[in-house]
């Protein structure tokens, strides 16, 4: 008689229906949406962190930027060219962020940066110091105001 090995049709069967409640119940917990939304969030606000500090660099102007729970607005700080002040810097600059929440560190929410890149001596936030921004648990942003690098902590 010839000993046969392998699994019977039963045994396949049964594992497979066990992986897949595993699937079912455990899946979503390592797939949530509320991961992807705070970091599609993180990713728009430090875009638009590094826009601000571009265009303030490359047009001479101050920039400010506001963050706050529904997404980032720039504004021109001050009087510049044809500028006036306050006026928005033209972009779309507003996200949905219901799943998304920000917790703000020591500095308020908002940042100027001067011509040079670096964050503006303004009430607002003082040029020595590192301004901290966090979104969810995980994804922190840090500027440092004397010298205006922008340091991520995914």
């Amino acid at each position: 008689m010839v000993k046969q090995r392998g699994f019977t049709v039963v045994e396949l069967i049964m594992v497979i229906v066990i992986i897949g409640i595993l699937a079912a119940v455990v899946g979503p917990r390592f797939f949530s949406k509320s991961n992807f939304a705070e970091r599609f969030y993180f990713e728009e606000v430090l875009s638009s962190v590094r826009y601000a500090q571009k265009l303030a660099v490359a047009s001479g102007c101050y920039i400010k930027v506001q963050v706050n729970g529904s997404g980032v607005t720039l504004h021109h700080y001050n009087n510049c060219g044809n500028k006036v002040k306050d006026e928005s810097v033209s972009g779309d600059y507003s996200m949905s962020s219901s799943s998304a929440s920000i917790t703000l560190g020591p500095y308020p929410n908002t940042v100027v940066f001067n011509s040079l890149g670096c964050v503006s001596d303004t009430r607002d936030c003082p040029p020595s110091g590192v301004v901290e921004w966090s979104v969810g648990d995980t994804f922190k942003l840090k500027i440092h105001a004397a010298t205006g690098f922008i340091e991520v902590a995914p």
